[in-house]
This record gives structure tokens, C-alpha cells and sequence, in this order.
């Protein structure tokens, strides 16, 4: 099946299956909108059953071994459509853990814990940021202490969207005093001793985000991602992945929430949008050729972040109080606040993109 014969069936598929309560909510992009998980489960799983999730993983995985082309398609149509796709309750999985686990992870581990990603049998976590290693990533202290057949973890991460559902958590930790090579990717048990989970109370009203203790827990040796000491190469295929794809879902929202606008005087906003959406096709050109997506992804998150800010800001700020209320646009303008925050902050981001890009001095 060529891009196009994928993209007119997508669209048909989604015009027949698409649940009412959740079609076509085009203003928001993420589950400040959405409170039944359940429902969000069920979504992803009718996604999972259709072939439309897992797109590029390997057929004995549950995925269609596609190429990477035809997921960014799916995100454009879902999104356009106002359906949430590869984010909200499963998105941990689906944009961190499940990259981490197909690059890095051994075979049992893909064999076990892709498949039930893809379904939503299992929820995930992450466990990076901590209260002191936020956007300086390396810097984490969470300590794993090698104990013969198991680490011992202990420490605290800080902003784990749905540790409080989670099944599992993807952590990285310190096994060594190396600022790099001293970080290890751990799958860790999120329902065993020793683990505590405390709400963070969201501007939003929502408390989708939380801390989590770990004090003595211990993670057997199986439960290592890649090798001990290669933590922060795994953190990286996570970062890349997660950035891209957080900027397809914030470009293509901007796009669907200005055009509901259509206001006059946003059409310098239009052209930033149209422009990042050139550079975005740009992208696509190297997905079709097989290359990889790595600093380009960092680009298109950060100015897609931006963009998408201004688009809720003018709204709340021009619109009359009805319609602001009815469609939900200040609950936007809240929930748009973290998007310059998640997957890198926009400083750490043009630090990034002025030292690889640009070839700037730290």
C-alpha cells in the first residue's frame, strides 16, 4: 500500500469508527479534555485492533513494519480530525518506553512488554526529571546499588504523568559516578513494595502529574535496558523520538486551532505556521529516504511549542468570555503553558540545537 492508498484509507476508517464523545475536539490536544480513561483505553485498543498503532514496529511485536512515513501520516490525520492518537493515558508507552525497549532491549523484553504497550493492557510511567535534575537530565541522583541479582533502588522523580495508573515506569538511575556513563535504564514494577506516589495539583485542575519515592526497591537484573552504564544513549533514542513526535501532534493542533479562529489578524501567525509546516514536509523527505530524524526534531517541538501558546494567548485574550467557556480555549491556554517545558525546555533546546546545529561553544 503506497502513502496515499494509506492515507484515504485512514480517513475512511476514522470517518466509520471514531466514537461521538471524543471526534472531533479539535482545541485541545491532550488529556486535559479527556477524564474517562477508560474510554481512552478502549480508543487505543480499537486503534491496536485496526493496525493503526505500532505502525513501524516489527510485525511479531504487534506492529504493521511500516516505514516511519506512514506514522507521521496517522498523526496528521488524527489530530486533523480532532481524535487523540499516540498521546493521553498510553502515550508514556507508546513515546518513551516502547523506543527505548525496540532499540535497546533484549528479546524477551520486546516480546513481553511490546504487545501489551500497543493494547493498553499495561500502562507506563516515566522516571527522569527529578527535583533537581529537571532539564539537566544527567545530573539525576536516584542511586540503583548493585546487589548481585537485583539493584536496589532509591530516590525521587518528580513530573510522572500517570505513575499513579502506571503498570510499570521506564527510569533511569545512577549506577556509577561517570556524569554520562554512570546512568542505567531500568524497566522498573510500579506495584511493588517501596514505591509511594504522591499527586502534583495542576493549573489545569487536573493532577495527571506526580512524584514518585522509591525507597528500597529492588530491580531484578533482567529489568535493565540495553547495559549498565549505557542509560543516557537509551535516554537519548527516548528524547529524539519524543520531541518529534510531541511536535507533529503541537504543529498540527496550532494548524486545526487557528483555522477555527479564523481571525484577520493572526495571519502573521499563519505564516509561521505554514513555514514550520514546510519544514516539517522537509522531514518527511528524510523518513521516506530512511534517514533518522534527530536534531530536526528538537526544532520542530520548540518553535511548534511556541506557535502553539500564541494561537490559545489570542484567543483568551480577544474572544469573548461565551466563547472561550464553551470551547474550552482557557483550559488550552493552561495545558499549552508545559508544552515549552515537556520533552526539553525551549532554553535547553536552542542550547542544543546552537551547539549540534550551528556549531556554537558551550
Amino acid at each position: 500500500m503506497d502513502e496515499e492508498e494509506f492515507r484515504s484509507a485512514l480517513k475512511k476508517w476514522i470517518e466509520s469508527n471514531s466514537p461521538a464523545d471524543l471526534k472531533g475536539r479539535r482545541i485541545l490536544f491532550d488529556t486535559v479534555e479527556f477524564d474517562d480513561y477508560q474510554k481512552i483505553r478502549e480508543w487505543q485498543r480499537k486503534l491496536y485492533s485496526a493496525g493503526y498503532l505500532g505502525i513501524t514496529w516489527p510485525k511479531q511485536y504487534g506492529g504493521q513494519d511500516l516505514p516511519p512515513i506512514y506514522e507521521a501520516i496517522a498523526y496528521e490525520e488524527f489530530i486533523k480530525a480532532g481524535l487523540p492518537y499516540g498521546r493521553s493515558l498510553g502515550s508514556i508507552g507508546l513515546m518513551v518506553a516502547a523506543p527505548a525497549i525496540l532499540k535497546h532491549g533484549n528479546e524477551e523484553q520486546k516480546k513481553r512488554y511490546l504487545p501489551r504497550i500497543l493494547s493498553a493492557e499495561d500502562i507506563w510511567c516515566q522516571g527522569f526529571s527529578e527535583p533537581s535534575a529537571g532539564s539537566d537530565l544527567a545530573s539525576v541522583k536516584t542511586r540503583a546499588e548493585d546487589k548481585g541479582d537485583y539493584f536496589l533502588v532509591n530516590g525521587q522523580k518528580i513530573w510522572s504523568s500517570y505513575a499513579h495508573l502506571a503498570n510499570y515506569m521506564i527510569l533511569l538511575a545512577r549506577t556509577g559516578e561517570d556524569r554520562y556513563g554512570g546512568l542505567t535504564m531500568f524497566v522498573v514494577d510500579m506495584k511493588q513494595p517501596g514505591i509511594k506516589v504522591s499527586p502534583i495539583y495542576q493549573i489545569t485542575g487536573k493532577s495527571d502529574f506526580n512524584i514518585v519515592y522509591l525507597s528500597d526497591v529492588k530491580v531484578p537484573k533482567e529489568n535493565v535496558v540495553g547495559k549498565v552504564g549505557e542509560g543516557w544513549k537509551v535516554a537519548m533514542t527516548v528524547l529524539n523520538h519524543e520531541r518529534f513526535t510531541l511536535g507533529i501532534t503541537m504543529l498540527f493542533t496550532s494548524k486545526s486551532a487557528i483555522d477555527t479562529l479564523k481571525d484577520p489578524k493572526l495571519e502573521e501567525l499563519r505564516d509561521d505556521i505554514e513555514g514550520l509546516e514546510a519544514f516539517y514536509r522537509r522531514l518527511l523527505i528524510k523518513l521516506r529516504r530512511g534517514e533518522d530524524v534527530d536534531t530536526e526534531g528538537a526544532i520542530l517541538k520548540l518553535v511548534a511549542s511556541e506557535i502553539l501558546q500564541k494561537v490559545y494567548e489570542h484567543a483568551v485574550s480577544n474572544y469573548d468570555l461565551e466563547f472561550i467557556m464553551s470551547q474550552k480555549w482557557y483550559l488550552g491556554m493552561l495545558s499549552s503553558r508545559g508544552r515549552t517545558i515537556a520533552g526539553g525546555t525551549s532554553e535547553i533546546l536552542r542550547n542544543l540545537i546552537g551547539e549540534r546545529v550551528l556549531k556554537l561553544p558551550k
